[in-house]
């Protein structure tokens, strides 16, 4: 009897075993939707550092021709729909951009267009003809059907600036009462990614 009760000391009884599973039950359940949370994060940055050359390009385009290109969603050309989980090629956006010279690296997650005062002066109502953009990047990266937008507004000398060819007609967001202008920022009215 000495001896099976000394086996018994050195395994695990059920509970310990069963403790164990819902211990990593609950660390999985939280750790699964933060590694979801920062894939997606980090999709994002493909549209923060797409608008920043966008933008650069579209102020030098202007320097040299007094204007900016207005361009309509890329590459889908409509709503950023389907869902843009995996990446597309950039081929229309290479083509779309073609004017300014831009084409972002690699294949991407989000659809990009350009309004400007004189493509539509109806998204411009604030802005000086010719003086004013706003580049936009479109993406539906958790596949919810509700698009995340990511905008640069380039305003002209009095503030004014263009709103978004879609995601609701996105104005910049407000800080202190004024747009947040030359920077790329998150429209706080889009999803959250």
């Amino acid at each position: 009897m000495t001896r099976i009760q000394g086996n018994r000391a050195r395994g695990f009884t059920l509970i310990e075993l069963m403790i164990v599973v819902a211990i990593i039950g609950i660390l999985a359940s939280v750790a699964i939707p933060a590694f979801i949370n920062y894939q997606l994060t980090s999709k994002r940055a493909e549209a923060y550092a797409n608008l920043g050359a966008l933008a650069k390009v579209q102020k030098s385009y202007y320097a040299e021709f007094s204007g900016y290109v207005g361009v309509v969603a890329e590459p889908l050309g409509a709503t950023g729909l389907p869902p843009t989980t995996i990446k597309r090629d950039s081929d229309g956006i290479a083509a779309a951009f073609s004017d300014v010279g831009w084409v972002p690296d690699g294949d991407v997650f989000f659809d990009y267009d350009t309004v400007t005062s004189i493509a539509d002066p109806s998204r411009c109502p604030t802005c000086t003809a010719g003086e004013c953009f706003t580049a936009a990047a479109y993406g539906d990266l958790d596949g919810d059907g509700n698009l995340s937008v990511v905008m640069y507004a380039q305003s002209d000398g009095a503030g004014g600036f263009c709103e978004t060819w879609l995601g609701g007609n996105q104005s910049p967001p407000i800080n202190s009462g004024a747009p947040l202008a030359d920077q790329v920022v998150r429209a706080l009215g889009g999803d959250d990614f």
